[in-house]
């Protein structure tokens, strides 16, 4: 997991909370720099009146939404276009090979581009083009070792 902290803002919420690996795939959601157990769902975060939860929102590994009191305090890789996140799903083709390597592969290249499509500081182009390319290259890979083995 990666170290980096992004502050949420939770108005009315007790102590300062923040996420822990907020540019990779799996996150913490941290009260006063201790990790917080999600309990049916949500994080119970102590707020004036009592306790609140923060609630996950979202299907995509590395790209839900938390939501504080019916409203969206932070979304993970907001800067991702639609595209970017459709192309990411690419190697996942290389399962379709019905082999061990291809799904080892897919699984390994699929992680590889939610990573990616996360880095901010990768240019957009890169960011479209390399989960394409990363596909070819395992399929490339899955068809000589089919060929080899087979």
């Amino acid at each position: 997991m990666t170290n980096e902290l992004a502050d949420l803002s939770l108005p009315g919420a007790r102590g300062t909370t923040q996420v822990q690996g907020a540019q990779g795939i799996f996150y913490k959601v941290l009260l006063n720099g201790e990790p917080v157990s999600r309990r049916k769902g949500a994080w119970p975060i102590p707020a004036k009146g009592g306790e609140t939860e923060l609630r996950a929102r979202g299907l995509l590994p590395g790209f839900q939404t938390l939501w504080w009191n019916g409203t969206e305090v932070y979304r993970f890789g907001a800067h991702a276009s639609v595209l970017e996140k459709v192309v990411m799903f690419a190697p996942l083709l290389l399962t379709l090979s019905l082999t061990l390597v291809g799904l080892f592969l897919g699984l390994v290249l699929f992680f590889v581009s939610v990573l990616v499509v996360k880095n901010v500081a990768m240019p957009k182009p890169l960011r479209i083009a390399l989960p394409l390319v990363n596909t070819v290259a395992g399929g490339v890979i899955v068809a000589v070792l089919g060929g080899l083995l087979g």
